[in-house]
């Protein structure tokens, strides 16, 4: 698995705790909320991933979106990457773009003609 979803899914599990104390509540009693044992939770919480139906439950037993915030977290890395990208860079992307530009308009006309073409054949 890519270390940067390792790592969110890792924080996700962190927050999961961290709520359930500023919630007053315990790993134990959010595990009888789900219908597992309260160490098989601590165990998964421990662990760098989770699966998807276990933290489903986990959303709805605790009513938060934590699939959210992971995509609030995948979100917010890929701008703080883009933030790297450097004016060099930049502008090869925009020649790079601006080329493709070109050739697709190329296309288009050659289509047209192709186009062209066979009506007359047909004609």
């Amino acid at each position: 698995m890519n270390q940067k979803i390792e790592d969110a899914l890792f924080s996700i599990n962190k927050k999961i705790v961290n709520v359930l104390h500023e919630k007053g509540e315990t790993v134990s009693s959010l595990a009888r909320k789900i219908n597992i044992r309260p160490v098989t939770l601590r165990q998964q919480l421990e662990r760098p991933t989770l699966q998807v139906n276990r933290l489903w439950s986990i959303c709805h037993a605790m009513k938060i979106n934590f699939f959210q915030e992971i995509a609030n977290s995948y979100e917010q890395e890929t701008l703080n990457n883009a933030d790297d990208i450097d004016g060099t860079e930049y502008i090869n992307i925009q020649k790079e773009l601006q080329e493709k530009c070109e050739q697709l308009e190329l296309l288009k006309n050659e289509n047209k003609t192709l186009k062209e073409v066979i009506q007359l054949l047909k004609g």
